[in-house]
């Protein structure tokens, strides 16, 4: 039975102010649940090591031995959240055993080594000849030393997208979101909407840009109070904060209409409706 040395998460704090922005390998533990309940309380400042909140980003990812947390300290930067899936442009030469030529296919792999769930790249662009003709497709060494081969990116992607296609063929289609009639947030839900329709993927801190463009400052700060306060912190999608602003409408709504009809004492039932009064009318 593997063990594993508890972590030290006063020294891993104090080295990833050193290194702003840089990943570093937190900690591992035996199960993924236990990892990604540690890089929760990291992101959302519940280990005394990592407050404030939201002073460090975190996620858990699947190591050779167990699973990851990986850390880096955003304070002060400008730090787009890690994508889960990122896009490159890779060669096949087919799984022929002789060279019959090769084609450059653009596929979706993880962001994350394959080995030890470091951070992939930087991506570049690599031009090559071959044939005669002269090809482009991507290029990356990962900082964590595990370096990838085409052939096994190629196949990852193509499990990849095997999986996603029967997920989606075993998940229901999730319904279009719609602002409530009338209501505060209308306008935030609805631009909002359009865009995580476009990018599903979307978190919703990467929303407030475009929402504020469009005047709604109401709606960016309440998305914001509700990002602080979410257990996925940063990683909170834009359709959840969707969602927390039309349950903010519907809760006005429901209040509103409470305030404006005033219900009888009365058996319940009994053969006939219920009688209420509504508004001054008696």
């Amino acid at each position: 039975m593997r063990r594993y040395l508890q972590a030290d998460h006063q020294a891993i704090a104090a080295n990833s102010r050193q290194t702003p922005g840089a990943w570093v390998l937190a900690a591992m533990y035996g199960g993924r649940m236990t990892g990604q309940s540690v890089a929760r309380m990291i992101r959302n400042g519940t280990m005394g090591a990592y407050r404030p909140a939201e002073s460090f980003d975190a996620y858990e990812a699947m190591h050779d031995g167990g699973s990851a947390v990986w850390v880096r300290y955003v304070t002060g930067l400008d730090v787009a959240p890690m994508p889960d899936t990122v896009t490159v442009r890779v060669p096949d030469y087919g799984p022929q055993p002789g060279y019959e030529g090769v084609c450059i296919r653009t596929v979706d792999i993880s962001s994350r080594c394959r080995r030890c769930g470091g951070p992939r790249g930087p991506i570049r662009s690599h031009t090559f000849v071959k044939d005669g003709t002269r090809l482009v497709c991507d290029a990356w060494e990962n900082d964590c030393g595990h370096q990838d081969d085409y052939r096994f990116v190629l196949a990852e992607a193509r499990a990849l997208a095997e999986g996603n296609r029967s997920q989606s063929a075993k998940s229901p289609k999730k319904p279009l979101i719609r602002g409530v009639e009338g209501g505060r947030y209308t306008a935030a839900v609805d631009l909002i909407a359009e865009l995580f329709r476009e990018k599903p993927s979307l978190r919703a801190l990467r929303v407030l840009p475009h929402i504020e463009a469009h005047g709604h400052m109401d709606a960016a700060q309440v998305i914001r109070y509700f990002v602080g306060d979410s257990a996925t912190g940063p990683h909170t999608s834009a359709r959840a904060a969707a969602l927390h602003l039309i349950e903010l409408d519907e809760e006005t709504r429901r209040a509103a209409e409470a305030e404006q009809t005033e219900w009888q004492d009365g058996p319940i039932g009994c053969g006939r409706e219920a009688t209420h009064t509504t508004g001054d009318n008696q």
